[in-house]
């Protein structure tokens, strides 16, 4: 590209556009726009930058007058040969085959050094005309002695030490000009992928590039500023977007306007212009990028057409599939919809600075990839001291979604161009969020339901008061969109709350949102850091000794319960003690004992009464979180909670009638819109908080920092998809992606299924007869020679191990669940694995082990996740093929029996 056609890219003053087609990218400098085509696009424009000093490198090139009087002085200074002081020249630039780059293609026993210690190094400078030139090696050089040579170089170097401590490469002669084998690109992004994988800081990224040129011969072009490397990866002025407002008013700044445009308000944005501002990203940006990353967009085409009758995402839901309806937003077309996350997290322990994070999820995304950290979208960063003004913060948002609503951006799949235009249907957050979020009055506040009209009642409680939610024959009416909008309205006109709400939000200009639908309860918060933790604290806490539900007396019984569980390799957090811990329980921990911990380690030690009542609570959430909900799950779950909301107050008192108790009865309906819990909780949204606090290094721009590690790692993985298979910085940035993510990695492939680790021995020790048996019914052979031991396989998608591995001692993940029935044991459900084993020529493994039955659920007619287990037998001497395996089970062995139950999904790991 030459400068006339750069010439043409100037729209405006300090306006000049990317005329690479699909970018469109604005810049305000000429320089900026050609430092942007050439990282991003890779094209030169103009001609090639003046490189200096070319006459190192080229004979033609004549030596300027300056260069030559400073060369002239430093050989004048130069020490006399008679000295006895060794003199180093000045580096020397060699020509070289770019085929012979690393040290290993020349040993240092190859090379004669020519050494003369009495004398040190004879130099003879030429004249005026010679003693600029470079010192050419030639291979004839090597080969010569030093009584040979006219012009020596021998350092003070024997070669003992060269071979003990050989230099980090030796540039081989050739007739060609040295390169690396790598670009400069290549140079920019790998470094760019492992700053992101080890989370440095700016400074420590600068050191890296300091120490990487070290190891690099003079004059390269690798990159030395923190700041270039970000640009690279696009990380410039035009993707962030700053938002400035007003310190006393709290409205934004109109663009390019110090002063404050609201009446009456003398705020200027130059007094406190670093601290009142927050930062956003560009919508359209981040999705093309997600969406043109392989495989996303294609599998999310062929999803369309999917129909389920059972509830198993979003995308089966009555609310997402009435937008499929004839004129809905995605009939027909390749729209897309979102779900919006937002919510305050800490940021320092010793001051009350937060950050509140916006993020977005694209629905049509497969589960398990769309809630990945590379998927999601980072709208937007606030922080400060105490809360952000909501409408303030979330203004832009709502004009960013309405623009792609209304315009959409153009998606290149494959050699089509598509338009695709996007709509927030979901919003998550807690109970305090969503008050500041839609401007209604805080959860003990009058009307603080958002999905009917239960005023609530204000008791006693404690030494103080507390609004409770108490239930009545009579169901409280539901609010709807509309009188939602008219007391909004009205609370905004006349300056008073109306109905809850305070004010009118900005959320409510999204078209077809509708906040008392679209906002959904999210699970995590309200009910296991809401309920579930409130009840530890009715049964263990001693200041409620005097009731009947206490059993703190109880509470090292339940403990060494706790520590005989070991739950499979999926559960990452093994099961704490409930003494001086269970108020500190994350909320992993507090799902984890909710469906599976709870009733086997409260059976036969909280009365039955409360034991039965609190059963209909986990039942009820485990039928909401499983992948497949009919319509009799809902209808059973829906009585559930009902029961459970009503006997709360008869058995524990009206006080702990709180709204998350409140909430239960609504969460079915909002289930029966939007899809299981698990598609719209916070757990994911909550693992990436925790991801970007580890991004943060120091106090000074946190927004940023935020930003520009969320941005490298996708803009790494857009390269690594452009460069070459085997590539080895390819290979180099996907292990550095990749690391710790792929568990499941096969080594060899056998019959229905994959198999880790394969050993080399045989197996040593006999088969009992009994074994053998089975093995000729199965394959008809029985011989020891012709199998081999495997210590854990892979089926269905999780990793299923045996109990010879070494890694079983805290966790059960050789129990596994029978995905059908065996011939000679109808009655058998699972099986314990004590060893695999796989037949060398047909591939076939089986498992060898102990099989069980269920008896019956853990409650009469109640909870039928939870089955008490019967081993067949004491000996491992059961053979099951693997392809009757389907998945580990979670056992729970407590007091009161041997339980196990399967996990409700597949999506939600700790």
């Amino acid at each position: 590209m030459d400068e006339n056609e750069l010439a043409k890219c100037m729209l405006g003053e300090k306006m000049w556009k990317c005329p690479v087609y699909g970018c469109d990218k604005i810049l305000c400098r000429k320089q900026t726009l050609k430092s942007h085509i050439l990282n991003q696009h890779n094209i030169q424009v103009g001609s090639q930058p003046k490189r200096y000093k070319l006459y190192e490198t080229d004979n033609a090139e004549s030596i300027p007058k300056t260069t030559q009087w400073r060369l002239k002085q430093r050989n004048q200074e130069l020490p006399s040969s008679e000295t006895g002081q060794s003199f180093n020249p000045p580096p020397i630039f060699e020509s070289i085959d770019p085929s012979c780059t690393a040290f290993d293609s020349i040993a240092p026993e190859e090379i004669e050094i020519p050494l003369d210690t009495d004398k040190g190094v004879n130099m003879e400078l030429e004249d005026d005309n010679e003693s600029e030139e470079e010192f050419l090696m030639s291979e004839s050089d090597l080969e010569t002695s030093s009584e040979e040579e006219d012009n020596s170089c021998e350092p003070q170097v024997s070669p003992e030490e060269l071979s003990s401590d050989p230099p980090l490469y030796i540039i081989p002669p050739s007739s060609t000009v040295y390169h690396s084998n790598i670009s400069r690109t290549e140079h920019v992004f790998a470094i760019s992928a492992f700053a992101t994988r080890h989370n440095m800081s700016d400074t420590a990224l600068h050191d890296l590039l300091q120490l990487i040129q070290l190891h690099l011969p003079d004059n390269n072009i690798g990159e030395t500023k923190t700041d270039k490397i970000k640009e690279s990866c696009g990380f410039d002025s035009n993707y962030l977007v700053y938002h400035f407002y007003c310190d006393k008013c709290k409205k934004l700044f109109a663009k390019d306007t110090d002063k404050c445009n609201t009446p009456g308000c003398e705020g200027s944005r130059k007094e406190k212009q670093c601290k009142n501002y927050f930062i956003s990203g560009k919508i359209n940006v981040q999705l093309k990028e997600i969406l043109e990353r392989d495989g996303i967009w294609s599998s999310i085409e062929e999803s369309r057409s999917s129909t389920s009758e059972n509830i198993s995402d979003i995308k089966s839901a009555s609310g997402y599939k009435k937008l499929q309806e004839p004129g809905g937003f995605l009939c027909n077309t390749p729209n897309i919809t979102l779900s919006l996350f937002i919510d305050g997290i800490p940021l320092f322990k010793s001051s009350s600075v937060s950050l509140w994070p916006v993020y977005l999820l694209i629905n049509e995304i497969a589960p398990k990839k769309r809630f990945s950290k590379k998927n999601m979208l980072l709208w937007g960063v606030w922080q400060g001291v105490g809360k952000p003004n909501m409408n303030m913060f979330l203004k832009p948002l709502v004009s960013d979604l309405v623009a792609l609503y209304k315009n959409g951006f153009v998606l290149f799949s494959g050699q089509e161009a598509v338009l695709v235009k996007g709509m927030l249907i979901i919003a998550t957050m807690d109970l305090q969020a969503r008050a500041y979020v839609l401007m209604m009055t805080q959860h003990n506040g009058l009307n603080g339901c958002l999905y009917c009209m239960d005023p609530g009642e204000v008791v006693p409680s404690g030494k103080g008061h507390c609004r409770v939610y108490s239930c009545s024959e009579q169901l409280p009416v539901p609010r709807t969109d509309e009188s939602a909008r008219l007391n909004a309205l009205a609370a905004r006109q006349s300056g008073n709350r109306n109905e809850g709400f305070m004010g009118e939000s900005v959320l409510w200009y999204l078209p077809y949102f509708s906040v008392t639908t679209s906002v959904v309860i999210d699970y995590m918060h309200g009910t296991l850091l809401g309920v579930s933790s409130k009840f530890l604290e009715l049964w263990f806490d001693k200041k409620h000794s005097s009731e009947p539900y206490n059993i703190h007396q109880e509470m090292t019984e339940i403990d060494n319960d706790l520590k005989n569980i070991k739950p499979p390799y999926i559960i990452h957090r093994l099961p704490r003690v409930l003494t001086n811990t269970y108020s500190k329980w994350k909320a992993s921990e507090l799902r984890n004992w909710l469906l599976f911990y709870s009733l086997p380690c409260l059976k036969g030690r909280l009365p039955e009464i409360y034991l039965t009542h609190f059963s209909c609570l986990v039942e009820a959430i485990y039928l909401l979180l499983q992948e497949g909900i009919n319509m009799q799950d809902l209808h059973r779950a829906k009585q559930l909670l009902q029961a459970f909301v009503t006997n709360v107050e008869q058995l524990y008192g009206k006080k702990f009638m709180s709204l998350n108790v409140h909430n239960l009865i609504h969460t079915v309906n909002l289930v029966e819109l939007w899809g299981p819990l698990w598609a719209w909780s916070c757990f994911c949204f909550e693992s990436f908080n925790g991801e970007i606090k580890k991004a943060i290094h120091g106090t000074g721009n946190v927004c940023r920092q935020i930003f520009w590690t969320c941005q490298a790692q996708k803009r790494v993985e857009v390269k690594v998809r452009q460069l070459p298979p085997g590539n080895k910085v390819r290979n180099y940035m996907q292990s550095l992606l990749e690391a710790n993510l792929d568990k499941l990695a096969m080594d060899a492939e056998a019959f229905q299924c994959s198999v880790k680790k394969v050993p080399t021995c045989m197996i040593t020790s006999h088969f009992a007869e009994e074994v053998k048996t089975q093995l000729r019914m199965w394959i008809g052979m029985d011989q020891e020679s012709d199998f081999i031991t495997v210590s854990k396989i892979v089926r269905n998608g999780h990793l299923m191990y045996s109990k010879v591995c070494a890694k079983v001692k805290k966790q059960n993940s050789y129990t596994i669940y029978l995905e059908r029935s065996m011939n000679n044991e109808e009655d058998a459900k699972a099986i314990e694995v004590n060893i695999y084993i796989m037949e060398k020529i047909t591939k076939k493994v089986f498992a060898i082990g102990r099989l069980l039955n269920f008896s019956g659920p853990i409650l009469q007619r109640r909870v039928p996740h939870l089955q008490k287990t019967v081993f067949h037998g004491s000996e491992h001497n059961d053979v099951v093929p693997a392809e009757y395996l389907r998945e580990p089970l979670m056992v729970i062995n407590a007091k009161s029996g041997v339980y196990a139950a399967l996990l409700p999904n597949k999506i939600e790991r700790d």
